[in-house]
């Protein structure tokens, strides 16, 4: 597969941002997000997208950008530095390029290296330039009329939740509707403070998920719909409340990933789960899910021995917990920055302790229900969310929503001896599909 750049342009804001919201500045919480560059990639079937020429559909995504980038104004302008802003309206870089094959052809067996070829400049994870693009997009056109749209944005800038939030704005302008427009108020509630020292937390967690030694491998678990449930109803026999799909999934994976580990060492060494938690439903009241912003925080939990799904939910639970409404509350007001950094100086400190006591990393989030399958211009909902970065040096679980049946979608790295137990497991096999073919090839055939 080859694929050739067309060409490349800027995409401006289709009004002027006004002067008063010249420089925007990230908030104190954003500091604290790992101030690099993420992408997402988003793949669409041909089916109603041939209804419209390549040259067409193009111009509608360009327009419906434009219109979104007056409401997302910070993402069209350019860095000052990590912590700031220029909404000088100089826009969006907008590549568009060209695959010589059918999306078909590239889904049957995809070649997941060549992921980075259908995000812009190849950009997976990149540190910030001052001066640079806050945002880029690429749309790869396949030759059956499918499509490929990459977006790179800075996640101190926008989380998981901000990015999609964004991409259903711009797709709800493509297909003529009235988005809601974005909350900005983050940055007022946690003013940024410049004299904060360096995050202790992120270079640790970074560390762990690209730096480490060994040989890591991915694999893919398709837990259907229907096993989910049945999951959910054996955790709720064995005393579980409320245990929802992303819980025991994870509980599942991690009963395997420990047995592994033990199998591997001869002990059960204990687990250093990093993952990463939304502020916005934790606040009192919620803040909106249009909040923009890194509003997440990290949370270390360490899991010390094998335990049924009772008890590893439970452990889960109630180190989430901490991060609560009082919690939010203390970090606002005056007294919030120096809150905010004994909470990230002790949260620095309990991941140092637990690897130095040996503890295995691994870091672990959730898109579930984040509405992924949701972004539709206009020719219907994509039909392959890969997630990104990849390859990986660490091991990570991240759970997405499968495309149909309310299932997860497992997105797995391990070191290969671990993986190869975790891949022969026979509850695991007997409850999920390992590396399943991204798509049913012969309905994208029907529409070829």
């Amino acid at each position: 597969m080859e694929i050739e750049l067309i060409s490349r342009e800027c995409v401006n804001p289709s009004s002027p941002t006004p002067h008063h919201l010249r420089t925007y500045k990230i908030s104190l919480i954003d500091q604290f997000g790992g101030q690099g560059f993420t992408s997402s990639l988003f793949f669409y079937p041909p089916g109603q997208a041939t209804s419209i020429s390549m040259t067409k559909r193009s111009q509608l995504l360009k327009h419906s950008l434009s219109r979104t980038l007056t409401l997302y104004y910070p993402i069209a302008g350019r860095f000052i530095d990590n912590l700031s802003i220029d909404c000088n309206d100089k826009g969006i870089c907008y590549m568009v390029a060209r695959a010589n094959c059918d999306l078909q052809d590239y889904l049957k067996q995809p070649d997941l290296s060549k992921l980075a070829k259908f995000v812009p400049d190849e950009i997976i994870c990149s540190e910030i330039t001052p001066g640079g693009y806050v945002a880029m997009v690429q749309e790869t056109a396949f030759v059956c009329g499918g499509l490929a749209i990459g977006i790179v944005v800075p996640h101190h800038v926008f989380d998981a939740t901000s990015k999609m939030v964004f991409l259903k704005t711009w797709a709800t302008m493509a297909r003529g509707g009235a988005p809601i427009p974005p909350d900005f108020s983050s940055t007022c509630l946690f003013p940024q403070n410049t004299k904060f020292p360096q995050d202790p937390i992120s270079p640790i967690i970074v560390g762990q998920i690209f730096g480490r030694d060994g040989n890591f491998v991915f694999k893919r678990f398709l837990f259907e719909g229907s096993t989910v449930s049945n999951l959910k109803s054996k955790a709720t026999s064995s005393g579980v409340h409320n245990p929802t799909r992303v819980e025991v999934v994870l509980a599942l994976l991690f009963r395997c990933v420990m047995s592994a580990m033990k199998a591997k060492y001869g002990v059960q060494k204990s687990i250093l789960m990093s993952t990463a938690v939304n502020l916005r439903s934790r606040a009192v009241p919620p803040l909106p899910e249009t909040s923009v912003g890194c509003l997440v925080l990290p949370k270390p939990i360490v899991i010390g021995e094998e335990t049924d799904m009772c008890g590893f939910l439970g452990l889960i639970r109630e180190g989430l917990s901490k991060i609560n409404g009082e919690f939010f509350k203390s970090l606002q007001g005056t007294q919030g920055p120096q809150r905010f950094l004994e909470f990230a100086i002790q949260t620095g400190e309990s991941y140092s302790k637990a690897l130095f006591d040996g503890a295995e990393f691994i870091v672990f989030n959730s898109w579930c229900n984040a509405g992924m399958y949701d972004v539709d211009f206009g020719w219907g909902k994509p039909i392959w969310l890969p997630c990104l970065p990849l390859p990986l040096r660490g091991s990570v679980i991240a759970l997405v929503d499968a495309r149909m049946s309310n299932g997860i979608e497992a997105w797995v790295t391990l070191e290969e001896e671990i993986m190869s137990v975790v891949e022969r497991d026979a509850e695991i096999l007997s409850l999920a599909s390992v590396d399943p073919s991204l798509l049913p090839i012969n309905s994208l055939k029907s529409n070829l």
